[in-house]
């Protein structure tokens, strides 16, 4: 299929479509399509990633709306300080992703954690060698996704992507319109982003928005709790992560970019990015949506009871004592663009 024949059906309805980057390699491409059943973006009913009972044990995708599920929704009473956790909407599918604290100028810009491959176009992931830097972006950001809050919820459009890759991590760290003041009046809680890996069985809670497969009155902030698992290096097609989380928490399509909250700290020590398809099991391993762990001595292995995130100790390095995105400071630990760009590149501009 050419890129062009990549088609949004006239059914899509806004905020509830259940499918989410479910993603395949086309040859005549040469590269990777953002797709959904057949190459359309479709409402579809297969869960990404692997889901639980409270016991611990896998359940199939085939329970992702029964009460069975290792996960609760959360209620705008309840989940308050997790009201800055929201929808990413791309345009074509959707994400979550983050409001997170920064610094301590309240007139600097507000900036979201999502997945780099919710960053991608309609035709095409980021290279795995591709690191983005300050592009534009038509992205939304939707805050307050609770099942029973009321009035509307807060759009907040995204002025550009400062930063993006899947190489050796999979985030986007996003600008916003407003100001961190703007948010802090309207209410929205930011979360605070961990300097330091977790410590293995750190216990966490991973709050997201499920969409794959999910009834429509399920669509909205879910919790769900497990521990950290160890550090693996972890291949999925042509991207290669090396400092992944294993964990056991509930997650599905849609959940990609969401926290992963230490219980002891409270701050974000992971990125939830990926996980085994029920339905890719027959795939090689490896493959997109069959992630495989690769040893020291380079053998490869496929656990599809495991999902998988990724650190994000390094980001907060990234940003200037008012809270303001600098890739060219000496302190930040991302890495950086190749060829060598010029600090001014690396600076957003006001």
């Amino acid at each position: 299929m050419s890129q062009n024949q990549i088609q949004i059906p006239s059914t899509y309805q806004k905020h509830r479509l259940k499918s989410l980057f479910r993603f395949s390699r086309n040859a005549s491409l040469g590269g990777l399509l953002a797709i959904f059943s057949g190459g359309y973006l479709l409402v579809g009913s297969n869960v990404n990633a692997a889901i639980f009972d409270r016991s611990g044990r896998k359940l199939p995708d085939r329970d992702v709306n029964s009460d069975r599920v290792n996960w609760q929704m959360l209620s705008t009473a309840g989940g308050r300080k997790y009201n800055g956790i929201g929808l990413i909407d791309v345009g074509y599918g959707f994400c979550t992703g983050f409001l997170f604290s920064t610094g301590t100028d309240p007139t600097a810009p507000a900036y979201v954690l999502t997945n780099g491959h919710c960053q991608g176009s309609v035709s095409k992931l980021p290279g795995n060698h591709e690191i983005i830097v300050n592009r534009s972006s038509n992205t939304k950001f939707i805050v307050n996704y609770f099942h029973d809050f009321k009035p509307d919820r807060l759009t907040i459009p995204v002025k550009r992507l400062v930063y993006g890759t899947m190489k050796n991590n999979d985030i986007a760290i996003l600008e916003l319109t407003k100001n961190q003041q703007a948010l802090a009046k309207a209410g929205i809680v930011p979360l605070q982003i961990a300097t330091k890996p977790p410590a293995l069985n750190e216990p966490l809670i991973v709050v997201g928005v499920p969409s794959e497969g999910i009834k429509n009155e399920l669509n909205f902030l879910h919790a769900t709790t497990c521990k950290t698992g160890e550090l693996a290096s972890v291949k999925e097609d042509i991207y290669h992560w090396k400092r992944s989380i294993r964990h056991r928490c509930s997650i599905i399509g849609g959940m990609s970019g969401s926290p992963m909250i230490s219980l002891k700290t409270n701050r974000v020590v992971g990125i939830i990015n990926t996980g085994v398809n029920d339905n890719a099991e027959k795939q090689p391993q490896c493959s997109l949506n069959r992630p495989c762990e690769v040893s020291k001595n380079g053998s490869i292995q496929t656990f599809p009871q495991e999902n998988y995130g990724q650190l994000v100790d390094r980001i907060p390095s990234c940003f200037d004592r008012r809270g303001i995105f600098n890739l060219a400071q000496s302190t930040c630990q991302l890495e950086r663009p190749q060829p060598a760009y010029s600090p001014k590149r690396l600076i957003p501009k006001p």
